[in-house]
């Protein structure tokens, strides 16, 4: 009969052992879940359009909304003025965690390019055409006219003027007579 009641008082803390280890297992568990609901859980933010934004007008919106910027290149744009958004990403209204980097684009403006102008009045169009092409530059609008004093097929006039310019286009346009009147 001693031998049964050393059976019974080991199973007996067996499991006293074992449902103490459970309820220590899922207290643990329920720490943790409520630690990381009150610690680490970021909340959700929406992102504020910034396209079109000076760059610290767009830091700002971006700080506030909790979220963080980072320019991800710069790019020549016709018609966004330099130092202004081009793009981001993830775009506007898009619900995402606080912290999180917004990836910009940033616009340097038109591209500008130093140019080199040939003087093309008094010749004739061909030689012209192949002076503008040896240049590296394009033929754009040729416009045609009468003129009294200047021979058929020769340059009267030019856009842009000879000389050295910065332009954000190289097409050269030219006023052609006809002949006289």
């Amino acid at each position: 009969m001693n031998w049964i009641v050393k059976i019974f008082h080991f199973i007996l803390k067996s499991l006293v052992s074992i449902i103490f280890l459970i309820f220590i297992v899922i207290a643990g568990g329920v720490s943790a879940f409520i630690i990381y609901q009150n610690v680490y859980s970021v909340p959700n933010t929406v992102v504020p359009s910034v396209i079109g934004e000076e760059l610290k007008v767009a830091q700002e919106k971006l700080y506030n909304a909790g979220l963080q910027i980072k320019v991800s290149c710069d790019e020549f744009d016709e018609k966004i003025s330099p130092n202004k958004i081009i793009t981001q990403d993830p775009a506007s209204g898009s619900k995402v965690k606080k912290n999180r980097k917004i990836y910009v684009v940033v616009s340097k403006g038109s591209k500008v390019i130093a140019l080199n102008i040939p003087d093309l009045k008094s010749k004739e169009l061909k030689e012209a055409t192949a002076i503008i092409e040896e240049y590296g530059l394009t033929l754009g609008k040729v416009t045609y006219t009468k003129h009294f004093s200047v021979p058929q097929g020769v340059v009267i006039a030019q856009a842009p003027e000879p000389g050295n310019i910065e332009s954000d286009n190289n097409t050269i346009n030219l006023l052609v007579s006809k002949g006289s009147y």
